[in-house]
């Protein structure tokens, strides 16, 4: 016998990398994808309900990197607190439903199973520091956890996988990413010599100046004379740094160690430096 799960995913403003929302059909639970900076036209979507859990995530290509969870009764209204106080997420994700379908009891449960799970789980980081502790109904347990499972299966089937693991080589060469603003690019790292390369293919915010680095804005200039628009490197670039190499592709100013991700959600700070 298969087992089929139909899922609608609609596509705000047909965008593939922007708002998202999904469905599960004969559930009334509704998962809402936010971008950060798509958080204001976000808001003005009609007809989504109030209460549920959420996710903040930093990611990078679905791989985690750091992960928030928690619970809200406003609805998206509640990110706009986030995003004024919390810089690390780039895409939260809502998971809401009527009041009827999920109680005060319910959500309290519901959000310190959540966070319990992030925080034991997963190669990625949390900011939530600790596991609250609500006043448990035992006649509403089981429809907590049925709840956590199905947000956990739909998280993976959006490609946010929060049980991921990290299970690197050991011997390879890792290659490692940056999605900041919607810019895709990758490169790898030379431990010997301190040189990060970006690798052709990679996108290049052209429209984004360079604040500082000369070595930067060189090879910017070299490679794509005035052009003032986005574009994609068709040759590696090597950089005497990892920082000089994130400023290169995103512009402005920006910290390597910590931009560039590789595809189990480590910074090259913690792959590179952290025994150190």
């Amino acid at each position: 016998m298969i087992n089929l799960v139909t899922m609608n995913i609609q596509l705000i403003n047909r965008d593939p990398d922007g708002i998202r929302i999904c469905r599960v059909e004969g559930e009334s639970l509704v998962a809402v994808v936010v971008p950060r900076e798509k958080l204001p036209e976000a808001r003005r979507l009609p007809d989504l309900p109030y209460r549920g859990i959420y996710y903040l995530l930093d990611e990078d290509h679905g791989v985690l990197s750091r992960v928030y969870a928690g619970q809200t009764t406003q609805g998206l209204v509640r990110l706009e607190a986030h995003k004024a106080k919390k810089e690390f997420w780039n895409k939260a994700i809502m998971f809401l439903d009527d009041d009827n379908n999920i109680d005060r009891d319910s959500l309290d449960m519901l959000e310190a199973v959540a966070i319990d799970y992030v925080r034991n789980h997963g190669s990625y980081e949390t900011d939530n520091s600790a596991t609250p502790n609500p006043r448990n109904n035992p006649y509403k347990e089981q429809r907590v956890a049925t709840l956590h499972r199905n947000i956990l299966f739909r998280m993976e089937a959006l490609g946010y996988d929060l049980n991921r693991k990290y299970a690197g080589p050991a011997n390879s060469v890792p290659v490692f990413h940056t999605r900041r603003n919607g810019i895709r690019a990758m490169g790898r790292y030379d431990k010997t010599t301190g040189q990060f390369c970006v690798l052709a293919g990679s996108e290049i915010a052209l429209d984004i100046p360079i604040i500082k680095n000369q070595r930067a804005k060189t090879v910017r200039a070299e490679l794509f004379g005035e052009s003032a628009i986005r574009s994609v490197l068709e040759q590696d670039a090597s950089f005497p740094s990892p920082s000089a190499a994130a400023v290169f592709v995103l512009g402005g100013s920006q910290n390597g160690w910590t931009e560039w991700i590789d595809d189990f959600g480590k910074t090259l700070d913690s792959v590179y430096r952290s025994d150190e």
